[in-house]
């Protein structure tokens, strides 16, 4: 047995039976096919949408927890093994030591922490989430002000909902000159009101 990674081997033996006891836990809980087997009702119709949602959004929960848990296990025991064959410690990409320091963070850390950057990607400083740069277009952010673009855009769409906008605590401007009567109004005929076609009517 190799005696170099003595402290390490105490921490991954620590972190494998503390997540086989969480998974002890939940054991049986991918077991459950639906809701009701996972509540133990026997129908969820009664209950409010409300508490059917919730217990939908904890039984998510629990399912990716004990998943992400397997996969950590996994990892450890891969490292123990490691362990007792001597290659513990080594990053899988570039085959360099992997400093102290990191695996006292990550015991079971497989790469060094410059392989670990290169695999994740260049940080990003975007100031919206950086799911709103894959959508095109008419999902995405779609403001075309700054460039000459004549068509439908993200302002256009904007203008056309601020007209509805009638908090008083909420800012808006006016973005067009009609009155609220023409407002929703599909044709010409459409703005004709009740009162002006009476009075196109004979005697």
């Amino acid at each position: 047995m190799n005696t170099k990674f003595k402290r390490h081997r105490q921490q991954l033996e620590k972190m494998r039976k503390e997540l086989l006891d969480q998974m002890d836990v939940t054991e049986g809980l991918l077991e459950h096919q639906g809701l009701r087997e996972a509540t133990q009702e026997l129908s969820v119709i009664d209950n409010h949408p409300a508490d059917i949602a919730s217990e939908n959004y904890e039984r998510a929960k629990d399912i990716s927890l004990h998943k992400k848990n397997g996969l950590i296990l996994r990892k450890v025991d891969e490292a123990l093994e490691k362990i007792d064959l001597g290659l513990y410690g080594v990053c899988k990409n570039c085959g360099k030591t992997i400093p102290d320091d990191r695996l006292d963070a990550v015991p079971y850390a497989e790469f060094c922490i410059h392989c670990k950057r290169k695999a994740e990607g260049p940080p990003h400083d975007y100031p919206r989430p950086i799911e709103e740069l894959r959508p095109m277009s008419p999902f995405a952010r779609s403001y075309m002000g700054d460039k000459d673009y004549t068509g439908y855009d993200g302002e256009d769409a904007w203008q056309d909902v601020a007209q509805y906008n009638k908090l008083n605590q909420v800012y808006y401007e006016e973005t067009k000159d009609e009155n609220d009567e023409t407002n929703g109004a599909v044709e010409d005929t459409d703005r004709i009101s009740n009162e002006e076609y009476r009075d196109q009517l004979p005697d």
